[in-house]
């Protein structure tokens, strides 16, 4: 009888107390925020994994979509992945000692290269500056979500400017205040 008391009361208490409920551990969640829309891209070296590397004496515009993931370079690999075109635009510009229209062919020795000066440059909504060479070559390098093929390119040297589309743009012979401008 010992036995059948000792086990009931083993019952009773074993029913009576039911489990706590113990809380599970708090997890501290890390949320991160996109990378800011400012990255430092490196254009350089992603215009070489682009295969978009060429002399600066081949002027002209050339462009290659890309997916933001793939190539890195100041992009993230798993965030925001998206496809982007990246420009490549030559230019040479030069000046001559005229203003106004002419009739006559323009040689070598009627031009000078508009020589270390630095080029502002807009292109629908975007913008920079490059120094030309010494011989008046420049290069613009940029990335958008669309083609900038035939979108209007300003270019400008101190007060003078000049529009034309982005893949028309090789060498430009522009009057003689490009010559003389700061």
């Amino acid at each position: 009888m010992k036995w059948i008391f000792a086990a009931l009361v083993c019952l009773l208490v074993g029913c009576s107390s039911s489990p706590k409920k113990v809380p599970s551990p708090t997890i501290p969640v890390t949320v991160t925020e996109e990378p800011a829309a400012s990255a430092k891209i490196d254009y350089v070296a992603l215009q070489t994994f682009l295969g978009l590397d060429r002399g600066s004496e081949n002027l002209g515009y050339t462009e290659r979509v890309f997916n933001t993931c793939e190539a890195g370079y100041g992009y993230s690999r798993n965030q925001d992945c998206h496809k982007e075109v990246f420009v490549v635009l030559h230019f040479r510009l030069l000046c001559r000692d005229t203003e106004g229209t002419v009739s006559t062919i323009l040689t070598d020795a009627d031009v000078n290269p508009i020589a270390g000066k630095t080029v502002k440059w807009n292109l629908k909504g975007m913008t920079g500056a490059v120094v030309t060479d010494g011989l008046g070559y420049g290069q613009i390098r940029t990335v958008s979500r669309i083609s900038q093929r035939r979108e209007r390119l300003r270019l400008s040297v101190g007060p003078e400017f000049l529009y034309m589309r982005a893949n028309e743009i090789t060498k430009v012979i522009t009057p003689r205040p490009w010559c003389e401008a700061y």
